[in-house]
């Protein structure tokens, strides 16, 4: 693919937005940042990063929220470029308009403010040049919408560039603000892969992410109501295992973002899936972390409602033993009144003839991940009577 370059003076025509500008910023899109370890760490230097994301809410001007938390050592930032679906891009400035900025380490890195109307469920692209040798270790898996690294050189001004290469992970990349001309309600999706679904591509013909589908139902609907995603591909309740456990990471992946009136959870699975008899789990143990949730929601008085754990019999990591936990758990969820309601994503994916495994159409093969069909089914069960 040809490398196409605009002159900076029309490609970057976009300017900072004022101080002077009315409006409330909402969050539109999110990714919960886990740490790269291993044989994920990839290193790069002198190249640009270029992401695509979906904004779930339309504004007229746009802000950053980069992460370095997992980082141990500073980032420095050379450049940032916002591309609009129409083409338009932006140049992304920090610390009231410097071109260039430092992640500090285990710190987020929020930007200016750039206008740039867009529209709501449109995509947009996120660069980064990352001009020193740097270490990708604040990450988010993306791996139906990879991440384009470039060849050697700044390339936030181009229209589009041929990748060097690409990335199944989204580094640094945490949340994009929009503005909007009054404060809008923030709705979290909370969970692990199956609320995740980082494979899902950007041009899915089908929407694969059930906070995705709720997102425009609530649209349609005229609510005010913004959807985004915290979920971690692997992720655990009681215990770190992709990403900090979902007791650790609930200050910052819900507390923290702006404006949230409701979190739906769904959560639990790879707890039992990978209990065994030197880390055992126990329904109590789910239930009692539940609860704190329960509190740590209610003391901001945020919503929290929850789904019963889905089926998995016959998912790698299925046993008898597993199932009966999630029996006892989902009881509980459905009738403890301990949340401020149930969602039950559980029923449009069970299989009616055995409720313990997924249906065959709504899942991808596993029997543990729904699919494209799935997971429009599980979004379009949440009742919309409960936003309000």
């Amino acid at each position: 693919m040809r490398t196409l370059f605009i002159p900076l003076a029309l490609a970057l025509a976009a300017t900072p937005a004022t101080a002077q500008q009315r409006g409330s910023w909402t969050r539109a899109w999110t990714a919960s940042p886990w740490q790269a370890t291993g044989g994920n760490v990839q290193t790069v230097e002198n190249v640009t990063l270029r992401a695509q994301v979906r904004v779930g809410a339309g504004g007229e001007a746009l802000r950053l929220r980069l992460s370095n938390e997992h980082g141990d050592v500073p980032v420095r930032i050379g450049s940032a470029s916002i591309k609009a679906a129409d083409g338009r891009i932006v140049r992304v400035t920090f610390d009231n308009g410097a071109a260039t900025a430092t992640m500090r380490a285990g710190a987020p890195l929020v930007s200016d403010a750039v206008k740039l109307a867009v529209k709501p469920f449109e995509l947009v692209e996120v660069s980064l040049f990352l001009p020193d040798r740097t270490a990708l270790t604040s990450v988010h898996g993306a791996g139906g919408a990879r991440t384009s690294v470039s060849a050697p050189g700044d390339m936030t001004g181009a229209a589009s560039f041929a990748a060097a290469s690409t990335l199944v992970l989204r580094p640094f990349i945490a949340g994009v603000d929009v503005l909007t001309a009054r404060a809008r309600p923030v709705v979290v999706a909370y969970g692990d892969s199956i609320t995740d679904n980082t494979g899902c591509r950007n041009d899915a013909p089908v929407i694969c992410r059930w906070g995705d589908v709720l997102g425009r139902r609530l649209a349609a609907a005229g609510k005010p109501h913004v959807v985004v995603t915290q979920a971690i591909s692997g992720n655990r309740v009681l215990t770190p295992g992709a990403g900090p456990s979902a007791l650790a990471r609930f200050d910052r992946d819900v507390l923290a973002v702006p404006g949230v009136s409701h979190v739906l959870l769904l959560e639990g699975v790879n707890d039992i899936g990978n209990a065994n008899a030197q880390a055992p789990v126990t329904a109590s143990d789910l239930i009692g972390a539940f609860r704190q949730l329960i509190a740590r929601a209610h003391e901001r008085g945020i919503r929290i409602y929850a789904s019963p754990i889905l089926p998995y019999k016959g998912a790698k990591y299925y046993t008898a033993d597993g199932e009966a936990v999630r029996s006892e758990v989902n009881r509980w969820i459905r009738t403890s009144g301990a949340f401020d309601g149930v969602i039950d994503l559980e029923r449009p994916v069970a299989d009616p003839k055995d409720p313990l495994r997924l249906a065959d159409a709504m899942q991808g093969g596993d029997n543990l991940h729904p699919n494209g069909a799935g997971e429009t089914a599980m979004g379009e069960a949440v009742p919309l009577g409960i936003f309000r």
